[in-house]
């Protein structure tokens, strides 16, 4: 299940699946493990978030700034989602209706945070490093304001040595400000599109 966005003019998803895009071309291509911190940027119907806690307990910090699609978000089930951990991500949803921004379960090991807002202020805020990147905005030529070299810098400045980007576009231009950002770019799996998705890598310090 996805969405259109009427205001942007594009869909949350491929038509490949939501389910699976966020299987293969975020968890399974970065090889997410348990225990990590995540960013997922964006968080949309909260597929990323959930896809990665179906591997295991993490913190997840969830970057979004449409509060109708997190109300779309709130409304589905683990059946809608094909998730089995989606009932967490409606847990952290309602707190966050409630005025909490912060779902956290010391027993599990699941901490989620929101900063919901303009992603390219938010990053600032946070207080940890991602060991992974699910970054899923709309299309570079939809919304390109969020494929830049600076909003990239910014992202790669909150990461871990050795931390990966994995995202949707192979655009020849946002491949390269992925590279002006400092990234190491790769190919990602092809999925519900001709192109490959791509991979970016931290290195490690010598």
């Amino acid at each position: 299940m996805t969405y259109y966005n009427e205001q942007i003019g594009d869909h949350y998803h491929t038509k490949s699946g939501a389910r699976e895009e966020a299987v293969e071309k975020h968890v399974r291509a970065l090889g997410v493990a348990p225990g990590r911190v995540v960013f997922d940027v964006f968080f949309g119907l909260g597929y990323n978030t959930a896809a990665a806690l179906d591997v295991g307990p993490a913190t997840v910090y969830c970057f979004e700034n449409d509060l109708e699609i997190l109300k779309k978000a709130l409304s589905l089930d683990e059946c809608d989602s094909g998730f089995r951990s989606f009932w967490i991500v409606r847990e952290f949803l309602r707190g966050f209706f409630d005025g909490r921004d912060v779902y956290e379960n010391a027993e599990s090991g699941v901490k989620l945070v929101m900063l919901f807002g303009d992603a390219r202020e938010t990053i600032m805020d946070v207080p940890e490093r991602a060991d992974y990147v699910f970054f899923d905005p709309f299309s570079p030529a939809r919304v390109p304001e969020l494929w830049t070299r600076e909003f990239f810098l910014a992202i790669r400045d909150k990461m871990s040595q050795g931390g990966k980007l994995s995202t949707y576009s192979c655009a020849r231009w946002v491949r390269d400000n992925m590279r002006a950002a400092g990234f190491i770019v790769s190919d990602g799996p092809v999925l519900g599109r001709r192109g490959p998705s791509t991979i970016c890598a931290v290195l490690n310090e010598p």
